[in-house]
């Protein structure tokens, strides 16, 4: 039984810190800022209650047939939230561990 030394085939990991600051600052821009993706977040949990909104009014003025689309807008909405609030919650609890760094 032939064993193939594991060296040969592994290649080292490189480091954001090892490459050039060009390369660097390409990565930088190309990552989605938080605020950004906060305010997307923010704007697909609007409209996915806007949506649950309208379909409560059109069900009591009967004009829906399908009760599995509310179910399905109302899940949507339900997902939205809690993304919501999570990434709420996560970006409060960073925060104030930031705070709490000592200097």
């Amino acid at each position: 039984m032939f064993i193939v030394p594991i060296s040969s085939s592994i290649q080292p990991v490189e480091s954001i810190f090892d490459r050039e600051d060009e390369k660097a600052d390409e990565i930088k821009e190309d990552a989605p800022k938080f605020s950004d993706v906060f305010k997307e977040i923010f704007n697909e949990m609007q409209d996915t209650q806007k949506t649950l909104e309208e379909d409560a009014v059109r069900l009591t003025m009967g004009e829906i047939d399908d009760l599995h689309t509310i179910y399905n807008n109302m899940t949507k909405a339900s997902v939205a939230l809690d993304t919501f609030v999570a990434v709420k919650d996560a970006a409060i609890n960073a925060y104030n561990s930031v705070l709490q760094i000592t200097m």
